[in-house]
Parts: C-alpha cells; structure tokens; sequence
C-alpha cells in the first residue's frame, strides 16, 4: 500500500471518528437538555403536591372547626334551654341538674322512645 493510500485512509478514519464524536456530543448534550427539562417538570408537579397537601389540609382543618364551633353553639343553646325551665338553675350544681334531668325523663312511658312530637316539631330532613 502506498503511503498517500494510507494517509487518506487515517484521514477518513479520523473525520469518521470525528463525525462519530461530534453526535455523541449532540446525543448528550440532547439527553442533557431532556434531563433538565424532566427535572423542570417533575419540580413543578412536586410544588403542585405540596400545595394540593396544604389546601387538603386547611379545607379539613376548617371542616374541623366548624363542626367543633357547631357542637358548642348547640350545647350552649340547649344549655340555655334548660337552664330557662329549671327555676334558679344557676342556684344547682351539675350533678343535682343532671339528677333533675334523670328524673324528668324516668317518668317518661318507654324512656326517651316514649317521647311524641307534635307535627311541627318534627325533623323533615
């Protein structure tokens, strides 16, 4: 072989090694390029959680609390209730209003079963 066939064959096989190093350098700067933008999305999707965990919580937080606010307005209203039939209910201790209470619905025919509303008293729901 003569020596300009061997150095045109080391040329094309170091352009072709060159071409071949130049696409590998495209394919990662590619797969760099998609990994940074995967890395962008999968940040936003991870913030997006965080948020929808915080929203689910306040949302049930706040069920929370108006159940607990819808408890005490209950108990205070029927607490007043009784306290308006009882005379000088201030005057008894829990214990003696809890008694009184006892009694009142002892005499009742069938306990608490036996007690009939009138029509308009009744829950429609």
């Amino acid at each position: 072989m003569s020596f300009n066939k061997t150095l045109n064959l080391k040329n094309a096989s170091t352009n072709s090694n060159e071409k071949e190093l130049i696409r590998t350098e495209a394919d990662y700067e590619k797969a760099l390029a998609e990994r940074d933008k995967l890395q962008a999305e999968l940040d936003r999707l991870t913030k997006k959680e965080m948020q929808d965990k915080h929203k689910l919580n306040t949302l049930k937080n706040r069920y929370k609390e108006q159940k607990r606010r819808s408890r005490n307005h209950r108990l205070i209203e029927r607490g007043a209730i009784l306290e308006s039939l009882i005379p000088n209910a201030e005057s008894y201790t829990n214990e003696q209003i809890k008694h009184i209470i006892k009694i009142a619905f002892g005499n009742l025919p069938g306990g608490l079963q036996g007690i009939h509303f009138p029509e308009s008293l009744r829950d429609n729901s």
